[in-house]
Order: C-alpha cells, then structure tokens, then sequence
C-alpha cells in the first residue's frame, strides 16, 4: 500500500515543484522588468553629405550626378579617390561619400537590429545653393537608401536642419522640399507620421511604447518671423496635453538657448520661452528631448520656477567633421517602460591620427565615449546634469573639466572657437540651463 501511495504522490509532488518554479520565474520576471525592457537605438546627427566633395567647381560632374540614377551615384563615388578616402583631410570639411559609408557600417557592426534609427538633421552639404536643388533631393534620396539598404524594416525618424531646404541656408522647406523628403523617409514611418511630415514638415511618430515628437526648429531660428512657428508651438502643446504615455521624446535640430559661439540665442527668444515653459510643464511626460546643430556634445537642463531641474535635452555630436570634430554617432539604451535612458556611448573616428598621404577606405570606429561614466554622473537625467555643472562650478581641480573636454569634443584635440577654460565653462553654464516661468 505504501509503495502505491508513493507512486500515486511522485506526480502530484513534481507537478507542485514544476508549479511553484513558474510562479518564481514570473514573480523574478516582475521584479525584474526594467532590466528585461531595456532597448538600443541609434541616434545620428548632422551628416553634411557632399556629392562634390573634392571636385566642387567641376560643372560637369554636377550636370552629371543630376542625371544619374542613384546606382550610377555609387558606382561613381566608389570610384573616385577624394570620395573614398578617409584622413585627416576630412577635419573642416563636410563628409565624403567614405566617410558616410564608413559611419553606416559601424552602426551596423555595433548595433546590427535597432529598435529604431533617430536622425537629428542636417543631410545637405554646407556649400550647397538653391541652383543644386536637384542634387540637394538625390543626395536626400541616396542617404536614405544607405540606411535601408543596412538596416531594411527598421523605424528611421529624421528631423529637417537648417540646411535640409532648396533655399538658401536657414529658409523656410518649401512644399517641392517637404514632398521630396517625405518620399525619401515616409517609407521607413508609419503611414500616418509620413503624411504628417509631408503635410507639414513636423510629426509624430509611436514606436513601442515611445511616442517621439519631431518639429522643425527653422520656423523657430533667431530672426525668423514665420507665421507657421506659432501653430506648430500650439500643436506641440496639443500633443503633449492629449498624450496619454508618458514616454515621450522630442526631436528637433537647432537647440533653443545661447549659441557659444557668437553669445546670440539660437531662437527667437519668445519662441523660446514658451518652448521652455511647454517641457517644464509637461516634464511628467517628457523624458528625453534631442537636438544637434552644433556637431559636438552637450546639454540643456530645464528648471521649474522653483528651480528645480525637470527635464533635459542631449545634442548630439555630428557624423560629418565640418567644425574639427571627429566624426560620431551615438548609441543610447533606454528602459522601454519608462522611456528613461539608462546609457550612452558616442563612437567616434580619431581622423587626425590618420595622416593625408595614408588614406584608407575602411575604418573601424574604436573610441568611445560614455555616459554617465565620462562625467561621472550618478544617473542620466535632467538632476544628474544638474549635479554635474554644480560640481564643476565647484571643483578646482582641473580633472572635472577636463572629463568635460573630452565629452564636449568627442575626443578630438582641436582649438575650438569656444576655448574651454573654466572661466569660460561657467559662463557656458547660462547656455545649458533654461528656467521656466
């Protein structure tokens, strides 16, 4: 009898261990959560693609490419010698069709499956005139082929520069503009953020659980009086009230506050308090804003009237090294619940340390940057940059400002225009911190 007892209890007890095992998994599964959330995205910035780079006089190359189909564009470029090479050459300069390729396959080796592709802005080549509007849509149309080609089904939600326009720099996109760009990327976007962005040059965009809010900060740009600026503003405003998530990320390209540079805002300065004052009342849902513009790294915190740090921006260093900088894009991993970054690893081309005379054409991206470890912040948030530029107000030592250094210039060793000396840092502070009222 007792042997039956104990072939009849066996299952029974298995069956009750196999049970609570679940239940444990699952109970470790919840607690867990954050960590299992984790996504990685892409977030690239200012590529300055030039068609012309190295033959920028030669007319009939230009009447040329304007022809061409975009696999003539590649067959040609892969040809020619000053679009392939990647030297030091390339400091001050927009980016060649090597360097772009170059940028692209090491996003692919570093994150080959993203859960989507940012793009801050800025495709168009500096030197570029209302009369290359034709090369101006093409070199739209080959950037975006780049990127499907690598990373085919993948969300890629780009931003409009100042640049990206068949006027002159700065000027409003025209519809011809805004249906050429909405051609190039809408197929990578939802059907109903392509419309959107077709429509009126600004969007949104859901993917997971982020909702990611792109506007164009040219009807913004200081001096700029466009009628448009006002109704996008209010639209931002919209969306924010609606938004029932509280993920959300917002995109632009130029940052509001002071261009170093030149001490002159970047904004209109009422554009750009009622900007401030729309995160800083929306901060509960607005965990990230983007931006880029400058080609290096940094940041704006946004404060409460009782100056509180609510919320934060990260512009984003550029792949073209149009300003000295080393080239770079960013990889950000972010908990897909909470929409919160967790970490962020700029790599970046040390393009002086490879001489002219020793040009190569395939490049391994091996410097990296990270977040929070370079500013040795406690955590990425608008309260860790905050911290941050107490404590370099504070610390004498020159190691504080030196991790700045490094983080603002990718690691490139060049003579900036804004010399980076602790005098001239806690003046920069203004620049990075935006109050509302």
């Amino acid at each position: 009898m007792k042997n039956i007892e104990a072939r009849f209890h066996a299952p029974a007890v298995s069956l009750l261990v196999l049970l609570n095992l679940v239940f444990s998994i699952a109970c470790y599964s919840q607690t867990t959560g954050k960590v299992a959330a984790t996504g990685k995205c892409l977030i690239v910035s200012d590529i300055h693609f030039n068609p012309l780079y190295g033959s920028q006089m030669d007319t009939a190359l230009k009447k040329k490419l304007k022809k061409a189909s975009l696999d003539e564009w590649k067959r040609y470029f892969e040809g020619s010698t000053a679009q392939m090479s990647i030297n030091s050459g390339l400091l001050f300069n927009d980016a060649n069709y090597g360097i772009l390729r170059s940028a692209l396959d090491n996003m692919k080796a570093k994150l080959p499956h993203p859960a989507f592709i940012i793009i801050a802005g800025d495709f168009i080549w500096h030197a570029a005139t209302p009369a290359d509007s034709v090369l101006k849509m093409k070199a739209m149309q080959f950037i975006a082929r780049l990127f499907k080609e690598r990373f085919p089904g993948v969300t890629i939600i780009p931003a409009m520069g100042n640049n990206d326009t068949y006027g002159p720099d700065y000027a409003l996109q025209d519809t011809k503009f805004l249906n050429d760009f909405a051609a190039a990327w809408a197929p990578n976007l939802p059907k109903h953020s392509g419309d959107e962005l077709k429509a009126k040059g600004y969007y949104t965009c859901v993917t997971g659980n982020l909702k990611v809010i792109v506007f164009n900060s040219a009807l913004l740009n200081y001096g700029t009086h466009y009628p448009q600026a006002g109704a996008m503003l209010n639209w931002l405003q919209a969306n924010l009230a609606e938004t029932k998530t509280k993920n959300v990320w917002l995109l632009t390209h130029i940052p509001p506050g002071t261009n170093v540079y030149n001490n002159a805002s970047f904004w209109n300065a009422d554009y750009t308090q009622t900007y401030i004052n729309t995160v800083v009342k929306y901060s509960s849902k607005v965990k990230l804003g983007i931006a880029s513009h400058t080609h290096f790294n940094d940041f704006r915190v946004f404060y409460n009237a009782s100056n509180e740090p609510v919320s934060y921006m990260r512009i984003v260093p550029s792949v073209c090294s149009n300003h000295g900088n080393n080239p770079s894009f960013d990889i950000a991993d972010f908990n897909s619940n909470t929409g919160q970054v967790i970490n962020e690893t700029n790599y970046y081309l040390n393009l002086a340390a490879i001489p002219k005379d020793k040009s190569i054409t395939q490049a391994v991206w091996v410097d990296s940057i990270s977040l929070p470890a370079i500013l040795k912040m406690d955590e990425i948030s608008a309260s860790g940059f905050s911290k941050f530029m107490d404590k370099l107000k504070a610390d004498q030592s020159p190691q504080a400002l030196n991790d700045y250094k490094k983080f603002y210039t990718i690691g490139t060793k060049i003579d900036s225009s804004i010399r980076i000396n602790r005098v001239n840092y806690i003046k920069y502070l203004k620049a990075d911190s935006l109050k509302g009222k």
